[in-house]
Order: C-alpha cells, then sequence, then structure tokens
C-alpha cells in the first residue's frame, strides 16, 4: 500500500487554480503531522488533535470533500493542520518544534499564520462545523 502522503501527491500534482499556493503544501503539512507524533517535544496533551488532524486527512467524506471539489477539497485538512500547528505552538511556547517537522516549499510560520488569516476564504463559515465533526469542544 503506497503511503498516503504519496496518493496525496499525485492527487494534487499539475493542479493550477484556486487555492493552488496553499493546496500545493498539503503532502507537507501531512508529514508534518504525522512527524509531531514521534517529536519528543511535543507535549503529550497534544496528541489527540494531531491525530484528529490525520485522520480528518484520510477521512473520505469531511467538510469539504475531495470526491465533489478536487484539490480544492484539501483546504479544510491544510486549514486544520494549520490550526493544529498554532495551538502546538502556543503550547510549547516556541516555532522550533513545528519547523524542524517541515518539509514543504514555503517557510511553515509564515504558512500557516497566511492560512489562519484566510480562513473565511478558504472556509467560509464551515469552521465550527469541521472542529464539531472532528470533536475539538474549542474553536
Amino acid at each position: 500500500m503506497k503511503r498516503f502522503d504519496v496518493m496525496l501527491e499525485k492527487d494534487i500534482s499539475g493542479y493550477e487554480g484556486e487555492f493552488s499556493d496553499i493546496i500545493h503544501q498539503a503532502p507537507a503539512f501531512y508529514r508534518m503531522m504525522t512527524r509531531l507524533l514521534d517529536d519528543k517535544d511535543l507535549p503529550k496533551s497534544m496528541s489527540p488533535q494531531i491525530i484528529a488532524a490525520i485522520a480528518y486527512f484520510i477521512l473520505p467524506e469531511d467538510i469539504i470533500p475531495e470526491d465533489k471539489f478536487g484539490p480544492v477539497g484539501y483546504v479544510d485538512d491544510i486549514y486544520l493542520c494549520a490550526f493544529v500547528a498554532y495551538e502546538v505552538m502556543k503550547e510549547t511556547g516556541s516555532s522550533d518544534i513545528i519547523s524542524r517537522n517541515w518539509d514543504g516549499g514555503r517557510p511553515v510560520i509564515e504558512l500557516v499564520e497566511e492560512i489562519l488569516n484566510r480562513e473565511k476564504e478558504l472556509l467560509g463559515n464551515k469552521k465550527e462545523r469541521m472542529m464539531q465533526y472532528i470533536g475539538f469542544d474549542e474553536i
């Protein structure tokens, strides 16, 4: 079985359209979440959020499904990873843990901030529904 990030790369390869600058970072966000689980500096209290972000990527029917929207359907998955990455930075008081687990083509801290600032553009009014869907009590 192929690794999910490899399948994800294939799914978005060649995509040029709405949010393509962010969508092309999807595999790196997925890998960052999986690497964070093994990072010795990750507070154990953050593990459920990391696992939720990974699971959300894999779910076939999420709030913005890829089957219906194509690569644009990854914006909610990416947003959730950026949200969780920000929460990890707040919890640890440092961006180091995020930076060292990132292999994307753009600087991760700036990218996380950009994605969070573009919430309405990326998700519309779907953030609360997405957070409820994965069991996050706090928005």
